[in-house]
């Protein structure tokens, strides 16, 4: 299964069966959705979008590397 989010707002739970055979934990997912011009059918494609998903990775590395104690912090709750 895969979250996805809905226009900055709310997710969505979409199915393994709908994604992308290549999608994994971590890749970022774009989703378009097209509509015929009567309106009365709609189409969904679902792809991995590789720019994002390095880009995802990339600020996850900065957090992480953020979060990593100084040279000279001993750990624990309190610094004084």
């Amino acid at each position: 299964m895969a979250s996805v989010e809905v226009d900055g707002k709310s997710m969505i739970t979409v199915p393994q069966s709908l994604l992308p055979s290549g999608a994994k934990q971590g890749h970022v997912l774009s989703v378009k959705r097209d509509v015929s011009a009567d309106g009365k059918r709609s189409a969904l494609t679902i792809e991995v979008d590789e720019a994002a998903t390095k880009r995802a990775l990339a600020e996850s590395a900065a957090q992480v590397k953020k979060g990593v104690r100084g040279k000279n912090d001993p750990g624990g709750d309190i610094t004084l």
